[in-house]
């Protein structure tokens, strides 16, 4: 009975986001969605300023300096560094910040937002960007890829722009283009596990060095306090991303993705459930088209926490979550949740045989806008997964 009534719920919540879409990397904020509300007066005291980020995702000791957390690439662990920002007397705002993790992740990046304009709906967000990622996890593609896995490196530089609107108080526009620059390299074979692939997990884009041009196009339907934390709302978000290769002229591939989550408040708002549900896919000329670092991947801290990061990886995918959460502090909340999830190389494979399935609980530290610190155990068909993760928005 326990498993038909998640089966039905899975199937509500996928049909939210049936439409053709993939997990993109994006550039500067997620598309869609709304610029940041203008605040109230600036704070004066190091205490005040710790209590929000700023537009960037800083926490600000002084008037101007401050720490940035996370915002590296998912598997860099708990990462934190100097950021240096300022509002100028227009509105417009300049970030320069330099982040590092306990694994020797790290991104030196500076941002620029231009003033408001379009009647203050609308802004320009500029960034240039370098990223390095010394080991990451690999498997082999799809959902019965053996547990074994390879390591490999992955460094980005990327250029970017992109327009973020608010056409109404709910609805918000995002376009933006950006040039990306991805280097990929194999690593060593794991084998300290009881199982080991014979060779390297054969993958499209291993080793290369591709110039991407990528424009990305999405809008949203977002009623919820803040896109990084809220206890009421809903929010309804689809986007399109366009890749062309600059460098060696391969095929250029597109990539859809959607999604919507539900927020409902119980019990005098102390207690929230929270059913979100999203939905990748790709579209490409040839079956090698799509580099695997650019494909939606499951696992991690952010999708199937009972999993590595990057557990699952191929071309299609879908995810759904359902949690509940229970204000124990105005600042903390503590959490219980169920995931399932499916990646598959076609879209008529993305049915529910041999989903993967998550069950945790965790705990929540936030501010009134924002996500600061979580941590989840969970338990899925491979064990257990405990998760650890830091953030301040912003990216």
């Amino acid at each position: 009975m326990l498993l038909t009534c998640v089966r039905i719920v899975v199937v509500l919540l996928a049909a939210m986001a049936c439409a053709r879409t993939v997990l993109a990397q994006t550039p500067g904020p997620v598309p869609g969605q709304l610029p940041p509300a203008e605040s109230g007066p600036e704070p004066t005291s190091w205490k005040d300023r710790m209590k929000e980020p700023d537009q960037g995702g800083g926490l600000h000791f002084t008037e101007h300096w401050g720490v940035a957390f996370g915002g590296i690439k998912q598997g860099s662990a708990i990462a934190l560094g100097p950021a240096f920002s300022t509002k100028f007397e227009n509105g417009s705002y300049l970030q320069l910040k330099a982040v590092f993790s306990i694994k020797k992740f790290k991104v030196l990046q500076a941002r620029y937002d231009t003033r408001r304009f379009w009647g203050d709906k609308a802004v320009l967000i500029s960034r240039v960007r370098w990223q390095d990622a010394p080991k990451l996890n690999i498997w082999q593609l799809g959902m019965e890829s053996p547990e074994a896995r390879a390591d490999y490196a992955e460094r980005k530089t990327e250029v970017s722009t992109q327009l973020r609107a608010r056409l109404t108080p709910h609805v918000g526009l995002g376009g933006g283009f950006g040039v990306e620059r991805f280097s990929t390299k194999a690593g060593p074979i794991d084998t300290k596990g009881a199982t080991q692939l014979p060779a390297f997990p054969d993958v499209p884009g291993l080793n290369a060095h591709p110039w991407y041009a990528h424009t990305v196009v999405a809008m949203a339907y977002d009623t919820r306090t803040s896109p990084d934390y809220s206890r009421s709302g809903h929010v309804v978000a689809a986007g399109f991303h366009d890749y062309h290769d600059l460098k060696d002229g391969q095929t250029a591939f597109q990539m859809y993705e959607a999604g919507g989550q539900q927020l409902v408040p119980m019990f005098a708002e102390r207690g929230v459930l929270d059913l979100l549900a999203r939905t990748w896919l790709t579209d490409s000329s040839g079956p090698r088209s799509v580099p695997f670092y650019l494909m939606p991947t499951l696992g991690g801290g952010d999708y199937l926490r009972a999993f590595p990061t990057y557990r699952f990886r191929d071309r299609e995918a879908w995810y759904t979550k359902a949690e509940y959460r229970w204000k124990v502090h105005k600042m903390a909340d503590v959490a219980g949740f169920y995931e399932g999830g499916k990646v598959a190389a076609k879209v008529e494979d993305l049915d529910f045989d041999d989903m993967a399935h998550s069950v945790g609980l965790g705990i929540r530290v936030h501010s009134s806008k924002a996500n600061l610190f979580r941590a989840d155990v969970a338990h899925g068909r491979e064990g257990w997964g405990f998760r650890v993760g830091f953030n301040a928005a912003g990216s």
